[in-house]
């Protein structure tokens, strides 16, 4: 084979390569997230309202109720996967406080599909149920 075609072919896989990578939506990453819904309820009111925030590398973080958290996400289509999700472990003074925030995490540990529309970020479940619903801020 030519050393033409070598290159030609090396060429054609590397932009294969790049066009299947999922890259982050510019609408998801270009904002901060509010929760407005969790488990089709509204959270509870706080001084600090729960949120997310998704970096333009494929990182996510946010507060939780009581604590901040990290991870990662990646996305291919509307397909999310959030993974290594981790939160600080400082106790929250109120239980109410403590159940929404362990709702939360589960919530996000559950979701595998996301849905922007009108400034509005729903993530959902497997099943398709929502479980959390975000509102950019």
């Amino acid at each position: 084979m030519s050393a033409i075609r070598v290159i030609m072919l090396l060429l054609v896989m590397f932009l294969v390569a790049c066009t299947n990578r999922s890259t982050p939506t510019t609408d998801l990453t270009n904002r901060q997230w509010q929760l407005i819904e969790l488990e089709g309820q509204p959270p509870l009111p706080l001084e600090q309202a729960l949120s997310m925030a998704f970096d333009s590398t494929g990182r996510i973080s946010g507060f939780a109720g009581c604590n901040s958290f990290s991870g990662d996400y990646h996305i291919n289509g509307t397909t999310i996967t959030l993974s290594n999700v981790a939160m600080t472990l400082i106790a929250c003074a109120d239980d109410a406080v403590t159940s929404q925030e362990m709702m939360f995490h589960q919530a996000l540990q559950a979701v595998t599909q996301y849905e922007l529309d009108a400034g509005t970020l729903t993530l959902r479940d497997e099943n398709g149920a929502v479980r959390l619903r975000f509102q950019a801020f």
